[in-house]
């Protein structure tokens, strides 16, 4: 039997009228604490589906439903836990919680069903983790790493690296603890060999980072330039719709639009931003002022410029701003020309129609390529921030190791102390090794209920 902890509750679906509303309670003698509330046919079946009726405590009805009764230790949290489907009024699912809280069941935190399956050994934190990205995946791309990490296809990537270790720390501590005994040892170049394998798969695991970022929280891509330069015409394009207005009349887009879409299974937040000029309008210069905003939380910017028309200051200006941030240069409206001026200024610019559709392709994969999203190694999961930086800390003492090894410099007791601090580092992915304060970090981004 597994641990039961104190029995908590939550409604697990949103807010708002629905068919169907569900609400979720686990922990010790849960059942027992609400019992009294249900009236059923029969005895309770494991994993049967119920008709059941809720009462109020004065005995009236307050909804008909289905409740559903897992045993620890076959739920999901590996305790004992009930599933509610009631009518998806929220009238009704609030009075159901407020009786549930009258029996002393307490509302659950963020993520702490899902925190007290990981606690319970029914999933590790990597496939934990999943279960949120699994919840607010953008893209079918995105979806699908989730699910595959749910399943297990980064827990098994992280656990080999982590068995090889083991192993050679088997060694090691085999030839210290017995060195006088006949048995088998590796050579130096070996252990270097081995070691040299192992930072290979984590420098692999190591460049999906990047595209593991923008996956779970999307690209924040910006359009700026001055007015009248065709920044609506190509947001409207990447689109696929007509969403901002597009007009001859320069100063159109007063405030930011923004929108989503993905790339190649990458999620976008596309942001058409008013046109950067100096006005006296007040309602256009704050709009400008936003426009500048934008440019510092975007990840890329695309700088537009009119390509059938010579360049001026105003561009020249508001491309020093740009610079300094991850950007392309695109030359829109080639349909009507191309000046000698801006090829000149911007040789390396995406050349762009809006309008007929000319280049955008070639414009959505160069996005990728700067960005770093084009390299997938053959991989198809990606780690978080969380993981690269205990990946890199244990890359940084292989590489430590591999130094020191090459060189000679290195004892048996220190190359021990050292494997076993790379392997820590690993655990800690895992959640093998934890710390109140990362479990806490991790489930209070998951939403209440799971």
């Amino acid at each position: 039997m597994l641990k039961q902890r104190e029995p908590i509750v939550a409604i697990a679906t949103p807010f708002g009228e629905s068919a169907i509303g569900a609400i979720r309670l686990s922990g010790l003698e849960v059942w027992e604490k609400i019992k009294d509330l249900f009236v059923l046919k029969g005895k309770l079946k494991p994993r049967y589906a119920h008709f059941v009726k809720m009462v109020d405590a004065d005995g009236s009805v307050l909804d008909e439903g289905i409740l559903i009764f897992y045993p620890s230790p076959k739920s999901y949290t590996g305790e004992d836990m009930v599933e509610l489907f009631l009518h998806g009024n929220p009238l009704i699912l609030k009075k159901a919680l407020e009786l549930f809280l009258s029996k002393g069941i307490r509302l659950a935190e963020p993520g702490e069903f899902t925190k007290r399956a990981f606690l319970n050994g029914k999933l590790d934190l990597l496939q934990a983790e999943a279960v949120g990205d699994l919840i607010g995946a953008k893209s079918e791309l995105s979806l699908k790493s989730a699910q595959r990490q749910l399943q297990g296809e980064l827990s098994s990537f992280i656990n080999s690296l982590r068995d090889r270790l083991i192993e050679l720390l088997a060694y090691v501590e085999a030839d210290i603890e017995f060195s006088e005994e006949d048995i088998p040892t590796l050579s130096r170049e070996q252990i270097i060999d081995l070691l040299k394998h192992i930072l290979k798969d984590i420098e692999t695991l190591l460049s999906t980072v990047k595209t593991g970022e923008f996956l779970r929280r999307g690209i924040n891509l910006a359009i700026v330039g001055k007015p009248n330069v065709g920044k609506s015409s190509l947001f409207n394009a990447l689109l696929g719709k007509e969403r901002a207005i597009v007009t001859d009349i320069p100063g159109t887009t007063r405030d930011f639009l923004q929108e989503t879409l993905t790339l190649k299974g990458i999620p976008v937040n596309l942001i058409d931003t008013a046109g950067i000029r100096h006005t006296q309008d007040p309602v256009e210069k704050m709009g400008v002022e936003r426009s500048i905003q934008r440019l510092k939380t975007a990840d890329m910017v695309l700088f537009v410029v009119d390509a059938s028309k010579p360049l001026e200051k105003e561009d020249l200006s508001i491309y020093s701003m740009v610079r300094e941030f991850e950007h392309i240069v695109v030359a829109n409206k080639v349909d009507k020309g191309i000046e000698e001026d801006v090829l000149m200024v911007f040789p390396q610019a995406m050349r762009v129609s809006a309008l007929t559709g000319q280049g955008l392709e070639a414009l959505k994969d160069i996005i990728l390529q700067r960005l770093g999203l084009h390299v997938r190694n053959g991989l198809h999961i990606y780690i978080t921030i969380r993981h690269e930086n205990l990946l890199k800390k244990s890359s940084e003492v292989l590489k430590s190791l591999i130094y020191r090894l090459e060189r000679k410099e290195l004892f048996p007791e220190i190359l021990m102390l050292d494997l076993r601090e790379a392997l820590n580092y690993l655990e800690e992915i895992l959640g093998v090794i934890s710390t109140e304060d990362v479990l806490a970090s991790i489930f209070s981004r998951f939403c209440i209920g799971k």
